[in-house]
């Protein structure tokens, strides 16, 4: 699964792609083998020593169709697998675990309840997931709306 850095020109791509599943950090200058720098930047671009990708778009929804275009991450996703404000791989958790930390409604009506190991923040599947799911579909499907 591919891995990238994006620089500071990019940061709601990095959260979409973290969504993705895809280990993506934010870059701070360094060099780290096999991983891809994302950036809106000619001169990064040109003068990072690893493999680089230009992204010439503005929006966050177009960026992605260029990454797929080059890369074809969306056959590759894993969606929801990691944390987009972090980066760790989430941990499957239960409701009981998380009870005191989620809203009483949460606590009653969601599942599949996953947890940060870095940060703590904790996640669920609420409308807001399958929102964000349709949005990709619709992205990747070919529209980049």
């Amino acid at each position: 699964m591919m891995k990238f850095f994006c620089d500071d020109t990019l940061g709601k791509l990095t959260r979409k792609l973290r969504l993705l599943g895809f280990d993506t950090k934010k870059w701070n200058g360094d060099f780290e083998e096999g991983r891809v720098l994302l950036t809106r930047s000619r001169k990064r671009w040109e003068s990072y020593p690893g493999e680089s990708f230009l992204i010439f778009e503005d929006n966050w929804r177009k960026q992605l169709v260029e990454l797929e275009k080059r890369f074809s991450i969306f056959q590759n996703a894993l969606m929801f697998s990691r944390c987009p404000e972090c980066n760790a791989i989430l941990v499957k958790t239960t409701a009981e675990e998380v009870k005191d930390r989620i809203p009483e409604r949460v606590y009653l009506t969601a599942t599949n309840f996953k947890v940060c190991p870095n940060c703590g923040k904790i996640y669920w599947s609420g409308t807001h997931v399958e929102r964000i799911r349709k949005e990709f579909e619709r992205i990747f499907g070919g529209t980049g709306r």
